[in-house]
């Protein structure tokens, strides 16, 4: 039964995916970029999940398991620059100054260095069964493992907080805090992760959306100017 609910997850992954990826072809840039790439390997992620059972522990399913760690750690981190890019096509004037894009380009770097370090150089694959689902985690003993997800996450939350605030548009923000809170009880229920993933990516298609049709832009030219906001 749970496989099933990892199927379905890769199939709202993959719909995410795909429409991410037609406001890429429209609209090229690191804001639809970013969603398109993340929703594409969360499809790979759960889908792996989801045929664990069927396939069975073995180099099949441990192969198979490999980009799901390595793709989270090269790509969630994006999620950085991905949020100043949405401050900034929202008008908010702060996310143009050097030192904020400079922060923001160092801090994905070193998540990148750390989920590298750990996901990719670091990768001790094991086995675990929960509910009828069989996958491969990673076994490695490192601080760093859980950092970059929750560094990012909270990112997101306090983007989609400001433009909330800013513009009105709260939807980043409500999803980005299911992801921050399912993610505590992620360890011990798989499937609450993977569905706060969902959550979170229907909210990023959501900004795309709202930002990509002026809608923002137009609503801070009402309310004020940008230097105003936080």
């Amino acid at each position: 039964m749970i496989s099933l609910v990892f199927a379905v997850l890769a199939a709202a992954q993959l719909c995410l995916a795909v429409t991410a990826g037609r406001h890429w072809r429209a609209t090229p840039g690191l804001l639809a970029a970013v969603p398109a790439l993340v929703c594409s390997a969360l499809v790979w992620d759960n889908g792996v999940i989801a045929v664990g059972s069927l396939t069975g522990a073995g180099p099949l399913l441990e192969t198979m398991s490999v980009p799901r760690f390595v793709t989270h750690a090269l790509l969630t981190p994006l999620l950085v620059l991905w949020s100043l890019s949405a401050a900034d096509h929202a008008g908010l004037l702060r996310a143009r100054r050097k030192w904020v894009r400079g922060a923001a380009v160092g801090v994905t770097v070193l998540l990148v260095a750390a989920g590298v370090l750990h996901d990719v150089l670091g990768l001790s694959l094991r086995t675990e069964r929960w509910a009828d689902t069989l996958r491969y985690v990673n076994d490695a003993a490192s601080p760093t493992g859980p950092l970059p997800a929750i560094v990012t996450g909270l990112v997101v939350l306090l983007t989609g907080i400001v433009l909330w605030r800013c513009t009105g548009f709260p939807w980043l923000a409500l999803t980005a805090a299911v992801m921050v809170m399912v993610s505590g009880a992620a360890a011990h229920v798989p499937v609450l992760g993977n569905a706060g993933e969902a959550v979170l990516g229907a909210g990023l298609l959501l900004t795309v959306r709202r930002l990509s049709s002026g809608l923002a832009r137009g609503h801070r030219a009402e309310t004020g100017p940008a230097a105003e906001c936080p």
